[in-house]
């Protein structure tokens, strides 16, 4: 099974391993998988799960938009942002650069741009060595002009539920369309 397979059936899948969600390396993927498919924008990067990084199938991010609303930006996150909507994507190093935040209202702002679906990874970036690299952020609408996007759902929150239950338990996918 290729990583976009796994992908579309199961939703979700983390970067690194933790105790709640399957890893790349649980299965064997690489992370030069993962890139390609940021480059194809056939993965959602985010943080909406538990504040880790998590790469979601497009059904699954646009499920998430339907039912689940993104909560207003704070001022540094909105600055971060803005500096994404008049730019080509850039590394973490320089938006942080062209932000002129200090490390923590960066991070701070960074991770909630990440854990509310407001940016997402548009393309792999520098090659730090086989098994790593930076990646290149952008807006979400970017990556929404650039994906494919599935008809909307009649029933978003019960389609979100069986899709992440075939990974999550079922206390974990209950919490999510609510956004707890």
């Amino acid at each position: 099974m290729t990583l976009a397979e796994y992908l579309d059936a199961m939703g979700i899948l983390a970067c690194n391993r933790n105790p709640y969600l399957p890893s790349l390396d649980d299965f064997g993927f690489a992370w030069g998988e993962m890139t390609a498919l940021i480059d194809r924008k056939a993965l959602f990067l985010s943080k909406f799960f538990r504040h880790r990084t998590v790469y979601l199938a497009p059904r699954v991010y646009f499920l998430l938009r339907q039912c689940r609303p993104r909560r207003p930006m704070p001022p540094d996150a909105a600055s971060l942002y803005g500096i994404l909507e008049n730019s080509p994507p850039l590394e973490t190093g320089e938006w942080k650069q062209l932000s002129l935040l200090d490390h923590t209202r960066y991070q701070k702002a960074f991770q909630f741009l990440l854990e509310q679906r407001y940016a997402t990874a548009l393309a792999n970036g520098s090659v730090l060595n086989p098994n790593w690299s930076t990646l290149k952020y952008g807006t979400a609408e970017a990556w929404e002009a650039c994906s494919v996007s599935p008809p909307p759902s009649r029933d978003p929150e019960e389609e979100l539920r069986a899709i992440l239950g075939r990974t999550l338990p079922e206390g974990e996918v209950a919490r999510l369309p609510r956004g707890a």
